[in-house]
């Protein structure tokens, strides 16, 4: 039987459950926040919150089920979903449950770095 326990976000949780800040500006270089463990019984279910503190919309991408950083933008086009995030639009729900085996990562950028911060939570699957 399948158990399900929930976890922060595996590259910030030094944070604290705190909100981590996207720097990135690039696929090349895009921020990490959760890397599932290589154990291949595991599922994780990813729910990602997005805030938007600029002082315009906002476009964030983010690219999951990758097993390195794309080496061009190209290369997020099966990766990525980009999403708009309105200026002042307070915490958006942006993913509500998306699955990722053992050993892949999510990763995101925005269009302008140090003005959107994500947070969210994992739920953690084990067969």
């Amino acid at each position: 039987m399948a158990t399900l326990t929930k976890h922060q976000f595996s590259e910030v949780s030094a944070l604290s459950g705190r909100r981590f800040v996207i720097s990135a500006s690039t696929a090349s270089g895009a921020d990490v926040f959760h890397v599932v463990p290589s154990n291949s019984t595991y599922t994780d279910e990813l729910w990602v919150y997005a805030h938007n503190f600029s002082a315009g919309d906002i476009a964030i991408t983010f690219m999951l089920g990758l097993t390195g950083l794309p080496s061009t933008q190209l290369a997020t086009v099966r990766e990525g979903v980009t999403i708009t995030i309105p200026f002042q639009s307070g915490r958006a729900l942006v993913f509500d449950g998306s699955l990722l085996n053992h050993s892949l990562s999510a990763a995101v950028y925005a269009t302008t770095g140090d003005t959107c911060s994500i947070d969210g939570f994992v739920n953690r699957i084990a067969t």
